[in-house]
């Protein structure tokens, strides 16, 4: 596979959304953005200003706190969400699924999506309980973690990256 393939771009599509996600995090923790924000938003014309409380939102500190490390979380959620059917479906198609079960993080990352489809909390299946522990790159998800939520000491953003960017190389480095 190349950086052209159209499944290589929904990869980039879905880093540069975390990227920008991170970005929002960095500007709106500064103390003046919001005011900048207000001159840009009252410079548009009224048709584009579709939210009239948004002057509110960016100026209470606790809520955009929470918004953006939200739109931050989202943004791997989708990704780690969108991305594992999206690989899994064209090694199947492609009749590389072997190699793609084959990985040292498929399981892994299989039952982490499912954690993050299903309102990231752990709810292990009999089948995947058969495959507990599952360990990658010092992460391990063992059974008791069942129907518990899945924390950032568990699965840091740091490490979220990592296996997007491992299953992105093995694309380009290991799959036609």
């Amino acid at each position: 596979m190349n950086e052209a393939s159209p499944l290589i771009g929904q990869y980039r599509t879905a880093l540069n959304r975390i990227e920008l996600a991170y970005a929002s995090l960095v500007l709106w923790s500064y103390p003046d953005t919001p005011d900048y924000f207000d001159a840009i938003h009252d410079a548009l014309d009224p048709k584009l200003q579709l939210f009239p409380t948004v002057k509110r939102l960016v100026h209470d500190e606790k809520t955009m706190k929470i918004a953006t490390d939200d739109l931050y979380m989202f943004a791997y959620r989708s990704a780690l969400t969108d991305l594992f059917p999206l690989t899994k479906l064209y090694c199947h198609e492609t009749g590389q699924l072997d190699k793609l079960k084959a990985q040292p993080w498929f399981i892994f990352w299989r039952i982490l999506r499912n954690c993050f489809a299903h309102d990231l909390v752990f709810n292990f299946n009999p089948a995947e309980k058969a495959l507990l522990p599952v360990k990658w790159s010092g992460v391990t998800i063992d059974e008791s973690m069942n129907k518990k939520p899945l924390t950032h000491g568990q699965m840091s953003y740091a490490k979220m990256l990592e296996l997007i960017q491992t299953s992105k190389s093995f694309l380009l480095r290991d799959v036609a």
